[in-house]
């Protein structure tokens, strides 16, 4: 069965992303996989959260893309 790609954003600790790791490593999200972390902040602790469990993780920052043309090219 082919799994649904899960994007999970975030701005902070990622508390909320760590339950959503914990139910997807606990088979409480069958049908789906958690395979990017996007944060808007690049002192986010969840940043640490998605390395510690191999998720690939980018930082898009309005603030510092500067305009929100340029945010979402990103």
């Amino acid at each position: 069965m082919l799994k649904t790609k899960i994007a999970v954003f975030v701005s902070g600790g990622g508390t909320n992303f760590e339950a959503l790791i914990n139910a997807q490593e606990n088979g409480k999200i069958p049908h789906g996989e958690i395979v990017l972390m996007v944060s808007s902040s690049k002192t986010a602790y969840a940043l640490k959260r998605a390395e510690n469990h191999g998720i690939k993780s980018v930082v898009c920052s309005k603030k510092e893309l500067g305009s929100q043309e340029s945010f979402e090219e990103e």
